[in-house]
């Protein structure tokens, strides 16, 4: 009526598989790094007649051109911690 059975498992492959893929790299720590900078600020661009004002948290850049604070942002977005470097607000980072 009430019959027990057992049941017998076998380990497959080496160690568990819920710890592969748990150790990033440093590339994606770096990616991970630079997300968790630019989720702090908002970027705003005020276009002029001449030029435009990017507005990155409190500090605003003046760019004599669009295509220039264009640019600007782009190289920001690929590395926020060196243009900040650059533009002497790397402390607000």
């Amino acid at each position: 009526m009430n019959e027990r059975q057992t049941i017998s498992v076998e380990p497959v492959g080496e160690g568990p598989q819920c710890l592969e893929g748990a150790v990033e790299s440093k590339e994606q720590r770096e990616q991970r790094r630079r997300l968790e900078i630019l989720k702090r600020w908002e970027i705003a661009i005020h276009v002029l007649d001449r030029g435009c004002v990017v507005k990155v948290g409190c500090k605003s850049i003046a760019f004599v051109s669009i295509e220039d604070g264009y640019k600007e942002i782009g190289r920001y977005l690929e590395n926020p911690q060196l243009v900040a470097t650059q533009h002497g607000f790397e402390d607000h980072l």
